[in-house]
């Protein structure tokens, strides 16, 4: 299910991105594992359309395995998201042309069964199509890091609760950092989780592993079993430590696993971002408790509490004016608070620089 809430946000995904800047649609990005759907929206063998970096791609199983191919027939320029899958191939609902899970036109029906085919009757596939974590990812050209890793997602010990997928008029770089940032916890989020005189960032080391790093710190929140229970309101105020782990995977995943030892729970978060275009990103957030029992009213009432607290952070990110980090580090102000974001633009800086030898620059 996807939220297609309204927002009083302001647009301003026409605006042209600076130089310099990381938007949805950074040609770097093409570089990347990128989510596009969960696993159940594809009904049968597709096809599904998804658009990805201000592309459309049609994703369907062909022979059996998945693939992602150009959503334009190369006739006459027909989504072949409107077509079907027929005899392992995708048929173009307008002419008939057949393509092969390489793209490849394998069959146009008006030449006959003779009839040579030209490379440009191919439609383009995408270079990588997986599932994985219970997502569809797509890789448009040859990946510079792997796919993430979440441990909770196959331990029998934790309960899946996924969020419904929403669209936030935001980057996804923007909502990255926005799960990665530790300054702004005790003033968005006080209606949720935040202790409110838990404003002072500690000292915290940030760990780098290629594109991506890691980060343990430990501060005081509400309690996890209070802070969205039907509890009084007293208890709702409690207050306990917490130790936060973070692992950055480029482009835009977020890794979070939070440990309350009062408590014995372990909440962890994945946070899978899909840049649509310049203006707007799909997130297919899921949590793994090993606090509650796998019953529909423990699930619903967790996923409930997330989606408050994503709320908090979506009302802010919404009105960002620009949809897109600067990677230049002197655009903004930093203080030692925000090494972990700052780490996060030094890793899409390098993404970039090695997506783009040949000039180094972002082109946009």
């Amino acid at each position: 299910m996807t939220d297609i809430t309204e927002t009083s946000a302001p647009i301003t995904s026409t605006d042209v991105t600076p130089a310099g800047w990381l938007d949805n649609e950074h040609p770097a990005l093409r570089r990347g594992w990128h989510p596009v759907a969960r696993v159940d929206e594809l009904a049968g063998d597709g096809p599904l359309p998804v658009r990805l970096l201000g592309e459309d791609w049609c994703v369907a199983r062909l022979d059996g395995r998945l693939a992602a191919l150009r959503d334009t027939c190369p006739h006459r320029l027909a989504p072949l998201s409107l077509g079907a899958v027929v005899d392992g191939s995708l048929q173009c609902a307008y002419h008939g042309y057949r393509f092969d899970g390489a793209g490849r036109c394998v069959e146009i029906p008006a030449l006959g069964r003779d009839g040579a085919i030209p490379s440009r009757a191919n439609c383009g596939a995408a270079w990588g199509v997986t599932e994985h974590l219970g997502l569809i990812w797509i890789a448009p050209d040859e990946p510079l890091v792997d796919l993430p890793v979440v441990p909770e997602h196959d331990d029998p010990l934790f309960v899946h609760c996924p969020l419904p997928v929403v669209e936030w008029r935001a980057s996804a770089a923007q909502m990255a950092d926005n799960f990665l940032d530790l300054g702004h916890l005790a003033f968005l989020h006080l209606a949720t989780f935040a202790d409110p005189a838990d404003v002072l960032v500690g000292d915290y080391d940030v760990e780098r592993d290629g594109f991506g790093f890691s980060v343990r710190y430990r501060h005081r929140t509400k309690a996890l079993a209070d802070s969205h229970a039907e509890s009084d309101p007293e208890e709702r105020h409690r207050t306990v430590e917490r130790e936060s782990y973070w692992i950055f995977t480029a482009p835009h995943h977020v890794y979070l696993r939070l440990s309350y030892p009062d408590e014995e729970a372990v909440l962890t978060i994945s946070f899978c971002h899909q840049p649509v275009d310049r203006g707007r990103t799909r997130v297919f957030v899921t949590d793994y408790r090993n606090d509650i029992a796998d019953t529909p009213d423990d699930v619903e009432d967790a996923v409930s509490f997330q989606m408050a607290v994503a709320a908090e952070d979506r009302a802010i990110l919404e009105r960002l004016r620009r949809k897109a980090v600067p990677l230049d580090p002197t655009v903004e102000f930093h203080s030692r608070a925000d090494r972990i974001t700052l780490e996060m633009r030094r890793v899409l800086r390098e993404l970039v620089d090695v997506a783009e030898p040949t000039t180094g620059k972002d082109p946009t």
